[in-house]
């Protein structure tokens, strides 16, 4: 708690820092912080954003009372107005809407904005902000311009939680004399920001600490910039915060974790990322040298060249060991195994869709934006009525716009007149949900290097994100010549955990069959409810080894591949394919789909490091 406090303190003090986010679970005490350091600052106000602020608040509105009597549009002064200068408190940033925090941020940034008027107002301000993981996450963009991060958990000790017990008691029956009792504390800590605002200026930034933080920030792996800046800001303020005017290894080391780590990438990523360049390159130098090779090549053996790669082309799909019908496949000698869930992440972003679906929809949930026309949904601007079914109407919006006609019309004993143009109707928004369909590949070769018990974890993490964001989850897997699906849409998370726990592998690799299932399933539910967005995830390395009813494997997955593509539904493929030489079967099919495409090492190598 004490970290907590000082580095709100330094937070508090230098806008250069970038801000702090605290997170913590319901209870740990992050607004209680955020209030206490309203009592203490002195030369600066803590102004508190509201959840469902509107962005006439937020940037400023018509004073309809001062536009009616004076004829001259006036304006209000807004929140931004006031924050200039001072702190910007934004209480469970993760449930704000997304359109005022980016404006937000932009605006910080940028260091003005515009009025209604197109009036230039200087606005920088400071964000200190709180989150509840639980309430849904935030992306590692917006992480990322937070200068310090600090994750607050309850004390689990039971001499600690009777402390606390006996101090709520006591702050509940007197009050007043608890506020005494912490009055001199209070002094302590104003004195000390205080005296750390006036040192500030002093602190010298030397090259060598430069050099430290620099390089404290490459050996961590941090991406972009922020971090160094923030850290060495970090570093200067703490160093005025105990009366130095220099920085001292002490101070960096003491304020890197608040800094850096929200933002360090795993060592493995940035060899990986390093490796995967080199193997480029070679690659590209070997493709060079092979076609230097094949234009030596003598005619006849071109045109023999040119056969295999078009039987190549037609087999596409199948592994080349198992694409004769003279051989065993391989997947029936694997023997039926059971795999337990893995401890992978995979971050939910690659669900989010960032774009408003202007169409009218219905439906609950929580992940997806729609506009809605029946009056329900969080009200997010006005517009002209188009037609003469006026309902839901906007009257501070209405009176705004017939407020600066006022002077030029006649009264006819009213107040205000309102003409018909004059009407403004409410535009709402709010959030519906998905059906998310997993579809899983059981075959044999998903037991290899325990690839089933990484896609195992891969697939709980997106359903606690669907659980969270109140999707409607459906669970199908293929394996030896047929397909099923273990569990129907639903909003179930422990029927979906507990049916994935007893997912076997064995037997060939159906893959036409299972995309065809899933294909059924999606169009139904799209048919029965319009409103609802299927989404399909497919695990799978993308070989298939298995027929479907005698027909051309290659040509039936071509035709199933283009029927998702031409019904829009959206697809996610991710490649579960280990081993160093890939063959990239998956890749083909994601492109034919037009699914998104992942791989599933890349999620292995950052399983410590996600912030969901």
């Amino acid at each position: 708690m004490e970290d907590a406090q000082i580095a709100l303190a330094l937070a508090s003090v230098n806008p250069n820092i970038g801000g702090i986010l605290l997170s913590g679970k319901t209870g740990v005490g992050k607004t209680a912080l955020v209030k206490s350091l309203a009592n203490i600052l002195t030369t600066k106000k803590i102004i508190k954003l509201p959840l469902s602020i509107s962005e006439d608040a937020l940037i400023g509105s018509l004073d309809i009372e001062q536009t009616i009597t004076t004829g001259i549009q006036n304006y209000n002064k807004s929140i931004l107005h006031n924050a200039d200068g001072n702190i910007l408190y934004i209480d469970n940033i993760n449930l704000i809407s997304s359109g005022i925090l980016n404006k937000i941020l932009q605006i910080n940034d940028a260091g003005y904005f515009y009025t209604k008027n197109d009036e230039e107002i200087k606005c920088k301000f400071t964000i200190i902000a709180t989150m509840n993981p639980d309430e849904g996450g935030i992306t590692s963009k917006l992480l990322d311009k937070f200068g310090l991060f600090i994750e607050l958990s309850s004390q689990n000790g039971i001499s600690e939680r009777l402390e606390i017990l006996k101090e709520a008691e006591k702050w509940d029956r007197k009050p007043k004399q608890q506020l005494l009792q912490y009055e001199d504390e209070d002094k302590k800590w104003q004195q000390k920001i205080n005296q750390c605002e006036a040192l500030l200026n002093k602190v010298k930034i030397r090259d060598k600490d430069i050099k430290t933080i620099a390089e404290i920030c490459r050996q961590s792996f941090i991406a972009g910039h922020r971090g160094d800046i923030a850290l060495l800001w970090a570093s200067a303020t703490y160093a005025a915060f105990n009366k130095r005017n220099s920085i001292a290894m002490d101070d960096i080391l003491k304020v890197k974790d608040w800094a850096l780590a929200h933002r360090i990438r795993s060592p493995k990523q940035e060899a990986n990322n390093n490796n995967e360049q080199k193997d480029n390159n070679n690659q590209q130098e070997n493709n060079n040298k092979n076609k230097e090779n094949k234009n030596q090549q003598q005619p006849d053996n071109n045109k023999k060249n040119n056969t295999d790669n078009n039987k190549n082309k037609d087999n596409e799909f199948l592994p080349e060991q198992l694409s004769n019908d003279n051989n065993d496949a391989l997947n029936d000698n694997l023997k039926e195994e059971s795999w337990d869930i893995g401890d992978l992440e995979i971050d939910a972003e690659i669900l989010q869709n960032n774009k408003r679906i202007f169409e009218k929809h219905k439906g609950s949930g929580k992940r997806i934006k729609c506009i809605e026309s029946e009056g329900k949904g969080r009200h997010i601007r006005s517009k002209r009525f188009t037609n003469n079914d006026i309902h839901d109407i906007d009257f501070v919006s209405t009176l705004r716009t017939a407020a600066v006609y006022q002077g030029i019309r006649a009264s006819n004993g009213l107040a205000i007149n309102i003409k018909k143009d004059d009407f403004r109707k409410k535009v709402r928004e709010h959030r519906i949900g998905n059906t998310i369909l997993f579809l899983v590949d059981a075959s044999g070769s998903m037991g290899i290097k325990q690839r089933m018990k990484e896609a195992k974890a891969g697939v709980f993490s997106l359903l606690k994100d669907a659980y969270v964001h109140r999707d409607k989850v459906a669970l199908m897997t293929f394996r030896k010549e047929e397909s099923k699906l273990l569990l129907p849409p639903t909003r179930s998370i422990s029927r979906a955990h507990k049916l994935l726990k007893d997912i076997k592998t064995g037997g060939r690799t159906p893959l036409f069959n299972g995309l065809q299932t899933a294909f059924e399933l999606l169009v139904n539910i799209k048919v029965k409810d319009k409103n609802n967005i299927p989404i399909l995830i497919l695990f799978t390395d993308g070989k298939a080894t298995s027929t479907y009813k005698g027909e051309n494997t290659q040509q039936a997955l071509k035709e199933i591949a283009r029927k998702y593509a031409d019904f829009n539904i959206k697809t996610h493929i991710v490649d579960t394919e280990c081993g160093f030489i890939k063959l990239g079967y998956a890749k083909t099919l994601a492109d034919l789909m037009k699914a998104e495409y992942h791989e599933l090492d890349n999620y292995i190598l950052n399983k410590s490091l996600v912030f969901s």
